[in-house]
């Protein structure tokens, strides 16, 4: 068996891994929030489980369309895309913010669908002008203002952490795709000031202090951080065990989501936490291999893309759950409870394999 065809079942064994996992943390940690909704207490693990068949569905079915024939429909993605985000702010918000398509007994974040978008856009966009890249006018900046068009619906939900993680996605893609690296700093450089600014204003300003000293305020914006520094640290090394942890019995909030990786640190200790954190090291390992063996250059960047904003988000939540970053609702993908960024992480992964076996078809030519 060549190495990539073991690529293919490699990726699908190592998300099978986290996916399963995630379960086996939101029943742990899901339990006692779905008691303080007032809800049965296995009632996000179901939910999340009806997610999880229907991304292992979604997966498949992406698994089944050539690379290629993506690009056919990027027009398609784009404003679909454009249209679900527009549309986020004709219902209501929750906690302040307009993320969700609120429908029957299921709501979706377009945000998630966008991920995919952007990246699929931008490599079809520089396969496509891979003459024009260098060219600011008629390369660069037209590519950047679709893009920055998507950034600014999800910056208004508001929603700071996606838009930060789109911005560094692309900015990675746009290098490796051959922009100037000149033109990357310059645009960097405006977006910059807008991002400090919005870090400065309101709750965002009072999360960044209380990162920089959550003891200053250890009952309001500290309280999240200082509660998720002592879970990971009571962990220790091994752990206290599955089901065992005392931050989720109400001290830690949003334990099944943006702090899940708190819960794994706290019942497999530093052991389980580091297997998890090689999971998705040994993932990005894999799919850049994929992708370097790609001749045709959208399905390097397409291949590099995808995998890059899945792991690229686990950093990120990792970082926010160890103190290592500002507290920001961010969650682990595969693993943290959320229909819609499961649905879409499983859908990416079916991409990811079909990358995986075309990248095979080339070394057997």
């Amino acid at each position: 068996m060549s190495e990539l065809k073991d690529n293919r079942l490699r990726i699908l064994i190592i998300t099978s891994i986290l996916v399963m996992g995630g379960l086996i943390f939101i029943l742990s940690a899901g339990s006692m929030q779905a008691i303080a909704l007032g809800r049965q207490e296995l009632y996000f693990f179901q939910k999340q489980m009806v997610s999880v068949i229907v991304g292992f569905f979604a997966m498949y079915t992406a698994y089944k369309v050539p690379l290629a024939t993506w690009r056919k429909y990027v027009p398609f993605f784009y404003f679909l895309t454009l249209v679900l985000l527009i549309a986020v702010f004709f219902y209501r918000p929750i906690n302040g913010a307009h993320r969700w398509i609120l429908l029957p007994g299921f709501s979706f974040q377009p945000s998630e669908l966008a991920k995919f978008t952007l990246v699929l856009y931008l490599a079809h966009y520089l396969a496509k002008k891979q003459d024009r890249v260098k060219d600011f006018t008629k390369g660069f900046l037209p590519a950047s203002i679709l893009l920055g068009l998507v950034g600014a619906l999800i910056l208004s939900e508001p929603d700071f952490g996606t838009t930060f993680l789109l911005i560094a996605i692309l900015l990675a893609m746009f290098l490796i795709g051959g922009a100037s690296i000149k033109h990357i700093a310059g645009i960097l450089g405006f977006i910059s000031p807008i991002l400090a600014a919005g870090l400065m204003m309101g709750y965002r300003k009072a999360r960044l202090l209380s990162f920089l000293d959550p003891w200053a305020d250890q009952y309001s914006t500290g309280y999240q951080l200082i509660q998720s520094l002592a879970a990971v640290g009571s962990g220790k090394i091994a752990g206290k065990g599955i089901g065992n942890s005392s931050q989720k019995l109400h001290f830690l909030p949003e334990a099944h989501t943006d702090f899940i990786y708190a819960i794994i640190a706290e019942e497999t200790g530093l052991l389980g936490a580091l297997f998890f954190i090689a999971l998705f090291a040994v993932l990005f390992y894999i799919c850049m291999n994929v992708a370097k063996m790609h001749a045709d250059k959208f399905k390097r960047i397409f291949t590099f893309g995808l995998a890059y904003c899945l792991v690229l988000q686990a950093v990120l939540h990792i970082g926010v759950v160890t103190g290592a970053l500002p507290t920001k609702g961010i969650g682990l993908q595969l693993v943290s409870y959320g229909g819609s960024s499961m649905i879409i992480s499983l859908f990416i992964m079916g991409v990811l394999i079909r990358s995986a076996e075309e990248a095979q078809e080339l070394e057997n030519v």
